[in-house]
């Protein structure tokens, strides 16, 4: 055999590395956690110029290209909050079409008895959620410390985790825990703290029809409470049926989250088309995208951690995590079996090499 037969042998034997269509299946349908918006921006960029938005299913389809190369399957991310009947945990384990699911570390020390999940990237090492506050009434506060001391509540959905952390951290007083938060933007009538996202509400607070509101906040994360919020996570009893495609496509998705932070205009409009589609209460603008994103990177946010390996998973702060979360889950009364870091996440699928500039 000739040196030029070999190398035509040779070569023809190597794998398109982008092409998903021999280990994946099709299409790969990622379940979301809410609307459409910045936070999923990476998984929005992956999606093709074909897509499609099904309005009443909540779900934009499309062929899954990577860096402008068709990998021969297609992508679906669906909508969560109204579109899900149940938490998507629970929509991944009664669908099993459902690769990949928004799962927080939280959430997922909290199901692993019964649906245990497996996180194998990392969106957003920082979480966005804060406790915040009318800056402009009470200029000296810059913790949540400090606006306990100075509103006569924080509002919150529900008996949330943090809460009891932060109680029993001593930084808010038990008695100052209002439950019954409706997701509004309740500074505009009363002066207290209530729970939100960085990305979102100081910028709705500052563009009130009303007139503008500027808001102090501090990071749930700045407290101690170091949940990775935005995890792409399987059903773990799938991992091995699943671990061809993870391989190839996780790379991908490091990369695309990259690519989205350093050139989101393109994806944002795609995020802002499906939610008008959708027609719901739910809004995004050219203005509110851009604002997530720029929050994002100055907030740390989306960034590499401790590490260089951009969306991986520290042991240490997962470990000190579940130390600080499973007593409080077990005395919510959630079953929460003994875990340690490596029983929620995994970094085998990530490239080390890939790292945020």
């Amino acid at each position: 055999m000739t040196p030029a037969e070999t190398a035509t042998t040779v070569g023809a034997e190597q794998p398109d590395p982008n092409d998903l269509s021999q280990v994946c299946f099709s299409p790969i349908v990622v379940q979301t956690d809410w609307f459409p918006q910045a936070e999923h921006g990476g998984i929005y960029e992956l999606l093709g110029d074909d897509y499609q938005v099904d309005a009443e299913r909540g779900a934009t389809t499309g062929s899954l290209v990577f860096r402008g190369v068709d990998t021969g399957v297609d992508l679906e991310i669906r909508a969560g909050g109204p579109f899900i009947e149940s938490p998507v945990v629970t929509e991944m384990f009664l669908d099993g079409s459902i690769m990949f699911g928004y799962v927080g570390t939280d959430v997922a020390l909290s199901r692993q008895a019964e649906t245990p999940t497996l996180a194998v990237f990392n969106a957003l090492s920082v979480n966005p959620q804060v406790i915040m506050w009318n800056a402009e009434k009470h200029p000296a506060a810059t913790t949540i410390a400090d606006i306990a001391r100075e509103v006569p509540a924080i509002s919150v959905f529900g008996d949330r985790p943090f809460m009891r952390f932060l109680v029993g951290e001593g930084v808010v007083p038990a008695e100052k825990v209002d439950g019954n938060y409706k997701g509004n933007l309740l500074l505009a009538t009363d002066d207290v703290a209530h729970q939100g996202f960085a990305t979102s509400e100081p910028y709705r607070y500052l563009n009130l029809d009303s007139g503008p509101i500027t808001v102090a906040y501090q990071l749930l994360h700045d407290t101690g409470w170091t949940s990775y919020p935005q995890n792409l996570a399987i059903n773990k009893l799938r991992l091995d049926a699943l671990r061809g495609c993870l391989t190839k496509l996780v790379p991908m998705m490091q990369h695309a989250q990259l690519d989205y932070i350093a050139d989101s205009a393109r994806t944002n409009a795609i995020i802002i088309a499906a939610v008008k589609a959708f027609d719901t209460y739910w809004t995004q603008d050219e203005s509110l995208t851009s604002y997530a994103v720029s929050t994002m990177l100055s907030l740390g946010i989306v960034a590499n951690g401790e590490t260089p390996t951009f969306g991986d998973f520290e042991s240490p702060r997962i470990d000190d995590f579940i130390a600080k979360a499973i007593p409080i889950l077990r005395a919510q009364g959630v079953e929460v079996p003994d875990l340690t870091a490596a029983d929620v996440a995994t970094n085998e699928f990530l490239d080390p090499t890939i790292s945020l500039p």
